[in-house]
């Protein structure tokens, strides 16, 4: 064996690469988790984990603890116990067959002590595991923990909800940073759950991240409870009523992270809620207007702020709203905010809908901002000077998406001129997603060239529904503004009524597809001719070193 291998940290690295997930990440993102169980790379991780651990005994354990990092259910614990004590009906039930005894719980603790990831939001957390083995397993280990080591739970017990509920408490270990609560059924966290949440900052005193989530709403009681205890926490998501009462979030000491998401169309209920700073606020609502009626009382600064309407309104709704919120969630310490329409109804394309300069004038004292993304919004209505007169109020932007998610009927009026303005007043600009109308575009003059109007920092261009005509024309022109393109992004047709593409879509991305192929020949002619320069160069100071000396002998 290599001498390398004898070094266990060098091992675990290695194996740790046969593995997709990051035992030290918390925020754990099961869709995506679970997305990547089914790919082979993953299935073939973890047989070869489970052939390295029998390879040798150097490599038995670092093999064995990232084989079970990371659970789906507590099936896979349950199944690995003696073959006598169980056994699988037809329908892949495990049905316990005798009691528990001191060797099958030593077996048990061998591979739970080394699960940090345990659930996931689309399983069963007990799997197949009928009760009664549930019950004599957790019976047996008495005031144990059933999984000690875990850093993340996902818990979703549609099976056995009484199970759950009755020993919930013996997955909250010391350790647990991270806690993912599904709400299945109406009641689910509001019959016997309370007095296990009351007691977090007890079992689980070190949790930072909470999540409360599901088809149904949480009872604000339960969440109270849960939170106002923990004094790690740094970040929680919850789901509530609209006309809940949410000034208790305000007792949640050192909470960095707020997502809520406010069910309902009924008026919502006037809340106190202040807090010093927060570095990111998400709010979802049924529009932008309950939004700021939900926030009346609040006074919450945050440096990243995102509201996400599930029904968009006309932007003069968006105005006011905007404006509802100066001083309750809009302060000078705001450096990025999001705007995201979940919904677009038929009448998406009106021009109401679309923004107009006033539309912006809430936003535009807050000259700290570098993130503005309002993608799912029309932007048709503006043209070169207003995009002008918007920028200019944001100098320190680094990144900036407008209208680029949809398909818009009425044509852009933005140019390539209020494109070059855009660049020339926020040079720090790294992602951009502009509509603008390419049909009109003109080489880039002179002056323009002479300010130095050149961003190397923006790779990809989201160019959403911009007309193009002449992608020959629109390469020279782009690429000596944006020399480092890499790619363009057209709208998408997921946001599409019924999911379908708009009109010409594919001809578009076909023609920006054109415009890249040219950008990447003219880099490579300027690339050459810049060598040939220096060829040229190089020549002329080697003759003129040659003919110094040739003076200087005589």
């Amino acid at each position: 064996m290599h001498a390398c291998l004898l070094i266990p940290e060098i091992v675990k690295l290695i194996f740790t690469n046969f593995h997709v997930y990051d035992t030290d990440e918390y925020s754990v993102n099961f869709v995506d988790l679970y997305s990547r169980l089914a790919t082979q790379r993953y299935v073939a991780g973890r047989h070869s984990l489970a052939a390295l651990s029998r390879v040798c005994r150097s490599f038995k354990d670092i093999a064995l603890d990232a084989l079970w990092v990371k659970l789906d259910s507590l099936e896979p614990l349950f199944a690995c116990l003696p073959r006598d004590l169980w056994t699988m009906t037809d329908d892949r039930k495990l049905l316990i067959q005798r009691p528990v005894t001191e060797a099958d719980w030593s077996v048990f603790e061998q591979y739970a002590s080394r699960v940090r990831i345990l659930g996931h939001a689309d399983f069963d957390l007990f799997g197949g595991i009928d009760a009664e083995f549930v019950y004599a397993m957790i019976g047996f280990c008495s005031q144990s923990l059933l999984v000690p080591n875990l850093r993340t739970l996902c818990c979703k017990g549609y099976r056995y909800p009484d199970v759950f509920h009755s020993y919930m408490r013996y997955l909250l270990g010391p350790n647990l940073i991270y806690l993912f609560v599904v709400s299945p059924t109406e009641g689910f966290l509001s019959s016997a759950m309370p007095s296990v949440l009351s007691d977090l900052d007890r079992y689980s005193p070190q949790l930072e991240v909470i999540e409360f989530l599901g088809p149904h709403l949480m009872c604000p009681r339960v969440s109270e409870l849960a939170l106002c205890g923990l004094t790690h926490l740094r970040k929680a998501n919850l789901i509530f009523s609209s006309q809940e009462d949410l000034s208790w979030i305000s007792r949640i000491v050192g909470l960095q992270e707020l997502k809520i998401v406010l069910a309902g169309i009924f008026p919502p209920l006037r809340s106190q809620f202040r807090t010093s700073y927060l570095e990111k606020l998400v709010i979802h609502s049924f529009d932008l207007t309950t939004s700021g009626s939900s926030v009346a009382g609040w006074v919450v600064p945050c440096r990243q702020l995102q509201l996400i309407p599930t029904f968009t309104e006309s932007a003069v709704a968006v105005e006011r709203a905007l404006r509802m919120l100066d001083q309750r969630l809009l302060f000078n310490v705001l450096e990025h905010i999001l705007l995201d329409a979940l919904v677009f109804g038929p009448n998406r394309d009106h021009i109401d809908n679309a923004f107009t300069l006033q539309t912006f004038t809430p936003l535009m004292r807050f000259s700290s901002l570098k993130e503005v993304d309002l993608s799912t919004f029309c932007m048709s209505l503006l043209d070169d000077d207003d995009l002008g007169s918007i920028v200019k109020s944001w100098p320190h932007l680094e990144c900036l998406y407008l209208g680029t998610k949809c398909f818009w009927q009425m044509p852009p009026k933005i140019t390539f001129r209020g494109l070059v303005t855009l660049l020339a007043t926020c040079p720090d600009l790294r992602n951009l997603g502009l509509i603008f109308d390419t049909t009109k575009v003109d080489s880039p003059t002179a002056e323009t060239l002479g300010r130095g109007v050149s961003n190397t920092n923006i790779t990809h261009f989201h160019v959403g529904c911009s007309p193009i005509e002449q992608p020959l024309q629109v390469a020279v022109s782009l690429s000596a503004v944006l020399p480092c393109l890499g790619e363009f992004i057209v709208e998408s047709w997921l946001v599409k009524p019924g999911g379908q593409d708009g009109p010409d879509r594919q001809a578009r991305n076909a023609k920006w597809g054109e415009v890249l192929k040219h950008i990447g020949h003219t880099l490579i002619k300027q690339e050459s001719n810049a060598t040939v320069k220096t060829r040229d160069v190089t020549s002329w100071l080697t003759r003129k070193v040659a003919r110094r000396e040739r003076l200087l002998r005589c």
